[in-house]
């Protein structure tokens, strides 16, 4: 899917799609009980290639590294 707005071209690409089954047993079975534990590191929007660069680093202990665009956010 390509998106282009105001000069801005998000590229969206679903490279997981075979886990979703897996993600919604484990949520059905309660063997995942707290979703937000498993966002380990936020970075605003500013900060996007530091957090891609963070995510690919395998010495870095994450497991979910979100990008957010909220001004608001305590990092």
């Amino acid at each position: 899917m390509q998106l282009s707005l105001s000069e801005i071209e998000l590229l969206f690409i679903n490279r997981y799609h075979d886990t979703w089954p897996a993600g919604i047993n484990a949520l059905a079975d309660h063997q995942v009980l707290n979703l937000d534990a498993l966002v380990t590191h936020t970075f605003p929007l500013e900060k996007a290639v530091e957090a891609m660069e963070f995510n690919a680093d395998i010495k870095q202990p994450s497991i979910k590294v979100q990008i957010v665009d909220d001004t608001e956010i305590e990092i």
